[in-house]
């Protein structure tokens, strides 16, 4: 099993309905090929995903996210061969940093006052994991 993590920005600040619409579509293309994973957005336009599945069909995935005219800026912070899925019984998962109060928890404070987020995960890509299962949690 392969994973792979990115952060990317959008061009825009998406709406609700929009992100819906997305979602519904990724959901459907993504179980036809195997992918589950977790999509993080923060409601200004930097999205975090983890997706995973066998290298061939990630990989492919991936480099259509990077062609996707909607996103800017698109960067891998993670990859590496796991025995099993984290996101096994998901076809995506998503949730909207900006609605969950992470704040509080011990441990995520550094990378929630950090100016830049988007540098800190590029420059910690091994908290981008941590993230990731922290909102797995949520």
């Amino acid at each position: 099993m392969f994973q792979l993590v990115y952060i990317s920005k959008a061009k825009k600040r998406f709406t609700e309905q929009e992100l819906l619409q997305m979602m519904t579509q990724f959901r459907q293309r993504n179980a036809s090929n195997g992918i589950t994973g977790l999509l993080l957005y923060d409601g200004k336009g930097t999205f975090v995903q983890l997706l995973e599945g066998e290298a061939e069909s990630v990989s492919a995935l991936y480099a259509r996210i990077c062609r996707d005219p909607r996103h800017e800026r698109v960067n891998k912070l993670h990859e590496q061969y796991v025995e099993q899925r984290l996101f096994a019984q998901w076809q995506m998962g998503f949730r909207c940093v900006e609605s969950c109060d992470i704040d509080k928890h011990e441990g995520m404070s550094e990378f929630l006052v950090q100016q830049d987020s988007y540098g800190y995960l590029q420059h910690n890509p091994e908290f981008s994991i941590q993230l990731l299962h922290y909102f797995k949690q949520c």
